[in-house]
């Protein structure tokens, strides 16, 4: 009887050892998995401190490159455990310089739920930067091929917005792109980015006269024509933007030169001729964007959300997602 009890009480502390050890690898599994979430940014932020030669640009602390192009490149940076975006512009004229700090300092002020928020400029080495709230999510030239033609038409709607502030405010964008449309996972945060060449128009330029700044493939045939100032140029590129995430295409292709000659002289093919499952309603909205004509386009932001608003609704009404 006594080695009975021997072997159950053996028994009972060999389970009640099992049960601590699984109680504690899942815990400590717990917080290993926790403390790596928390400190996903931090440890990249560690091994940044830990190379040789730390890159700045003025006070903040380069991770790595996000993406550049022909006049800037984009970096994810840190200041005070907190992550930005830095532009920095490929040039180093004084003037241009001066002028561009100028208007940034009106480019601060600008807060919209849908506009990337500028947080700070400076120069160092001569170059000018900006440093812009961080979003961590595609461009919609990423993820247009995988959309609802409702979710298209929620983004743009989403763009408009922020093109209505800005022209409220006497600023034009001029590079309107897919590119420049910043999408989340969740498409609940869509952000228009790069207001580096935006227009202010009761301000000096930025630019030297006959200088252009743009991408040739979504920018207004007046602009070509030395019209900056007209609130129209970025519907126009809106337009473009629409035909693309549409179609699949950008209406005119080719070298620039050859795309500018298209801008100003040819008509682009009809969105339903490559995607016939675009409404007639929605391809007349894209039409008319890119009139070559700005007397025959939208003649503000808000008449364009009203009518793809009604496009909207009725997709709705169908069935559509």
């Amino acid at each position: 009887m006594l080695e009975q009890n021997n072997v159950l009480f053996l028994f009972i502390f060999l389970f009640l050892i099992g049960i601590f050890f699984i109680v504690f690898i899942k815990n400590n599994s717990k917080s290993k998995n926790k403390q790596t979430n928390n400190k996903q940014f931090e440890n990249t932020d560690k091994e940044v401190q830990n190379q040789e030669n730390i890159q700045k640009i003025g006070p903040y602390t380069i991770i790595r490159e996000l993406g550049k192009g022909a006049t800037s490149k984009v970096y994810l940076v840190s200041k005070d455990k907190n992550f930005y975006a830095a532009k920095v512009f490929q040039h180093s004229d004084k003037e241009l310089l001066e002028r561009f700090k100028r208007e940034t300092e009106i480019l601060k002020q600008i807060k919209h739920i849908n506009i990337v928020q500028i947080v700070d400029h400076g120069e160092d080495n001569n170059k000018a930067y900006l440093i812009l709230e961080y979003v961590n999510g595609k461009t919609l030239d990423e993820i247009y091929p995988n959309l609802t033609i409702i979710q298209k038409i929620d983004i743009i709607l989403a763009v408009c917005n922020a093109l209505n502030y800005l022209h409220n405010k006497g600023i034009i964008h001029r590079d309107v792109k897919p590119e420049n449309i910043l999408v989340d996972k969740d498409l609940k945060t869509i952000k228009l980015t790069d207001l580096g060449i935006s227009r202010i128009v009761y301000a000096k330029p930025i630019t030297h006269d006959g200088q252009i700044l743009g991408t040739p493939a979504y920018m207004a045939p007046e602009l070509f024509e030395g019209v900056y100032t007209d609130p129209r140029i970025d519907i126009y590129s809106l337009g473009i933007t629409m035909y693309e995430i549409f179609t699949g295409k950008i209406p005119f292709d080719g070298s620039p030169s050859e795309i500018v000659i298209k801008h100003l002289k040819e008509t682009p093919l009809l969105p339903s001729l490559i995607n016939p499952n675009i409404p007639t309603n929605l391809e007349k909205v894209i039409m008319k964007s890119i009139e070559k004509n700005p007397e025959r386009r939208y003649k503000n932001v808000l008449k364009l959300i009203e009518d793809l608003t009604t496009i909207r609704e009725s997709l709705k009404k169908q069935g559509e997602k």
